[in-house]
């Protein structure tokens, strides 16, 4: 083999390596591209999933009377021992489903009222019932806890 043929050779391999790379490199970026795509879309569908209308969390405070469907306390409560204090209360509308697993925030039905205090309890992975048995306020406590006679 004559010294031409052995650089057309090592020439042929250097251009076979480089389009090697190059298209390792355009598949790793149309990767890239797929998964940024990817995950923008799950981010606005999430985002959408999460948004609960101002319209909606007024039905849901009205439907659940302003209360806490865990601890039991509201608005009425707090106003009837003073006038005005149930202002104060700081009540959130929580998925009772999670987004994360699910849960849409235009489902009444997945919507509840709750105190800050039992959102931050719950946090995405317990139940209400789960909150309830661990909590050591509120209403229903008072109501279950036994007094001494």
């Amino acid at each position: 083999m004559n010294d031409e043929n052995k650089i057309v050779i090592i020439l042929a391999v250097l251009l076979g390596l480089f389009v090697l790379a190059w298209l390792v490199s355009a598949i790793r970026q149309a990767k890239e591209r797929f998964t940024q795509a990817r995950q923008e879309r799950e981010r606005k569908d999430t985002a959408k999933r999460r948004y609960v209308s101002s319209r909606l969390k007024e039905y849901v405070l009205e439907r659940d009377d302003a209360t806490c469907q865990i601890c039991g306390i509201s608005k009425r409560l707090l106003d009837n021992y003073m006038d005005g204090l149930g202002d104060y209360l700081l009540l959130e509308i929580d998925h009772i489903t999670p987004v994360a697993s699910g849960g849409r925030g235009d489902d009444p039905d997945n919507l509840q009222v709750l105190c800050w205090r039992c959102n931050r309890k719950k946090s995405g992975s317990k139940t209400n019932r789960e909150v309830a048995a661990d909590i050591d306020y509120g209403i229903r406590y008072l109501k279950k806890r036994r007094w001494p006679r």
